[in-house]
C-alpha cells in the first residue's frame, strides 16, 4: 500500500462513523468498572511495565505534557506520573472520565479523540494504548488530530494489538462471536494500516512487536476470561514461560508499538 495522507481538514462523519463512535461510548461507559479490574491489577501492570513500558519509553518524560488519550480510568496515567511527566487524560466513556479525575485528580475531558476541540500543538506526547484499534473506520480522522495536538518535535507513542500474525486469523473468530465487538473492529497492520497515514508527517522512532502467553492471558484477561484471582499463581510461571518463547520465530508476536515524531518544522 502506498504513501496515504492524513486528512487536512476536518469533515463530516458519515453514519456509519457516528455510529461507531456512538458504541463506544456506550461500551465503555457500560464496562468502566472491569476495565479497571482487568487491566488495572497489580499482574496486569507487572506485564506493561516489563515487556512494553520500559521498551517503549526510551525517551525522558520528566516535565513533558502528556495526553493520555483513550485512557479509560488512567490505566497508564500511574507509570506516565511517575516518569514525571504532567499527564491530561481523554476518554470517549463519561464514566471513565469521573473515575479518572476522581483517582488521579487531574483534568480528563471526555470526547472522541478524533475530534478533540483541544488547543493545537499543546502537547509533547500524545499516548495511546490499545485504542487505534477500536476507531479504525475514523483511523485518518485520530491520525491528523494527534499530529495537530502534538508540539513540532512532539511523539506519538501507541501500542495495538497486532494483525501481522497467523495468530490473527484465530482473533478475528474470536471477535466475530464476541458480541462486545464491531464488525470494523479489528487488530492493526502497523506495515498496511498505520506506517502509510504515519508516514506524511512523522518520522519512525522505534517500533517492535511482543506478546505472547503471558500478554493473552494476563494482559487481555478481559477478553479471554482469565479470572483475575488466578493472575497472582498464572504471572511468574507465564512470564517466564514468554521469556523463554520470545525468540522463537514461529511463536505470533500479538502486539505492536511504536514511537513516532512529529517533524520539528511542521506547526
Amino acid at each position: 500500500m502506498g504513501k496515504q495522507q492524513m486528512p487536512t481538514e476536518k469533515s463530516e462523519l458519515s453514519e456509519s462513523q457516528q455510529n461507531s463512535i456512538e458504541y463506544q461510548k456506550k461500551r465503555y461507559n457500560n464496562e468502566a468498572q472491569e476495565h479497571v479490574r482487568h487491566h488495572g491489577d497489580q499482574y496486569s501492570q507487572l506485564y506493561r511495565t516489563e515487556f512494553i513500558r520500559s521498551k517503549l519509553f526510551d525517551f525522558d518524560l520528566q516535565g513533558k505534557v502528556v495526553l493520555d488519550a483513550m485512557c479509560a480510568s488512567g490505566i497508564e496515567t500511574e507509570y506516565l506520573i511517575s516518569k514525571g511527566a504532567i499527564v491530561t487524560g481523554l476518554d470517549i466513556s463519561e464514566r471513565n472520565a469521573e473515575m479518572y479525575r476522581e483517582k488521579w485528580h487531574r483534568e480528563c475531558v471526555a470526547t472522541s479523540i478524533h475530534d478533540t476541540k483541544l488547543a493545537q500543538a499543546s502537547f509533547d506526547v500524545v499516548y495511546i494504548f490499545g485504542g487505534l484499534h477500536h476507531v479504525i473506520p475514523c483511523l485518518g480522522e485520530t491520525i491528523r488530530e494527534v499530529y495537530r495536538l502534538l508540539k513540532p518535535g512532539g511523539h506519538f507513542v501507541f501500542v495495538e494489538p497486532n494483525k501481522d500474525t497467523w495468530f490473527n486469523a484465530l482473533r478475528m473468530v474470536w471477535y466475530r462471536f464476541d458480541s462486545r465487538f464491531q464488525k470494523d473492529e479489528e487488530a492493526l497492520s502497523y506495515k498496511d494500516q498505520l506506517r502509510p497515514f504515519l508516514e506524511s508527517g512523522f518520522r519512525e522512532v522505534a517500533f517492535f512487536t511482543g506478546g505472547n502467553i503471558a500478554y493473552l492471558l494476563i494482559s487481555q484477561s478481559l477478553i479471554i476470561g482469565t479470572p483475575t484471582r488466578w493472575k497472582k499463581w498464572l504471572y511468574p510461571i507465564l512470564s517466564n514461560l514468554e521469556r523463554l518463547v520470545t525468540r522463537v520465530p514461529i511463536l505470533p508476536r500479538l502486539f505492536l508499538a511504536a514511537v513516532w515524531q512529529k517533524y520539528p518544522d511542521r506547526n
